[in-house]
């Protein structure tokens, strides 16, 4: 099994010998899951946040969550006395939906959910490639609901896609990652959802919380 933990710290110990700091393109689904992975890798790369997610559902939940990033990323900045990019590629919600048709009656988690992940790593990868990144990054491995073994594995092969853009391998949930983000989310005041993103995610939320509110009734 390949400790991308180990992969992480390695490839950052060889770009601290370097004179320029590289161009990095992270892709943040969220302002939460965004906090622990940038105060880690701020101080090895130039880094441009990409909120590129058209999975999020409802439009008035993807608002919310495009606030908590900006917000976050604008105050952190500030805080390190660095400077760090934002971009917002253009949603495509529609073409989402046609990639996903037929996943309304899914539970979350296994083969749907990855493919969810996969094309929105595409999006984003694609992204770095057409604007000269010299690597990409994906703050998803932070998250305890996602392998990051998986999206480690989906990014592989997207960087065979586009050579020109390294993939920087991480699990942001080891060394208490997760814990280290949650800290820093409080301490920025920050939304913290509780849905992946997607209505198959939400229901099932919502579904649960009905049965729990039904049992303390009964």
């Amino acid at each position: 099994m390949i400790d991308y933990n180990k992969e992480l710290k390695d490839t950052l110990e060889k770009i601290k010998q370097l004179n320029k700091k590289p161009k990095l393109l992270l892709h943040a689904c969220c302002g939460p899951c965004l906090t622990y992975p940038l105060s880690l890798l701020l101080d090895y790369f130039e880094i441009t946040i990409s909120f590129y997610n058209p999975n999020i559902q409802p439009y008035s939940e993807y608002e919310r969550r495009l606030f908590t990033a900006i917000k976050f990323i604008q105050q952190y900045a500030k805080d390190r006395n660095a400077e760090i990019s934002f971009v917002l590629p253009k949603e495509d919600f529609s073409h989402y939906q046609e990639v996903m048709k037929g996943r309304e009656n899914d539970k979350e988690g296994g083969i749907n959910c990855l493919k969810c992940h996969a094309y929105r790593l595409f999006l984003n990868y694609h992204y770095a490639y057409t604007h000269h990144f010299d690597y990409f990054c994906s703050v998803m491995t932070v998250s305890s609901k996602k392998k990051s073994s998986e999206i480690n594995e989906v990014a592989q092969k997207l960087e065979k896609m586009f050579p020109e853009v390294k993939y920087l391998y991480s699990d942001f949930k080891k060394e208490n990652g997760q814990l280290k983000g949650i800290l820093l989310a409080r301490k920025y005041n920050l939304y913290r959802q509780n849905y992946c993103g997607c209505l198959v995610s939400l229901n099932e939320r919502l579904s649960i919380a009905s049965m729990h509110s039904l049992a303390k009734e009964a």
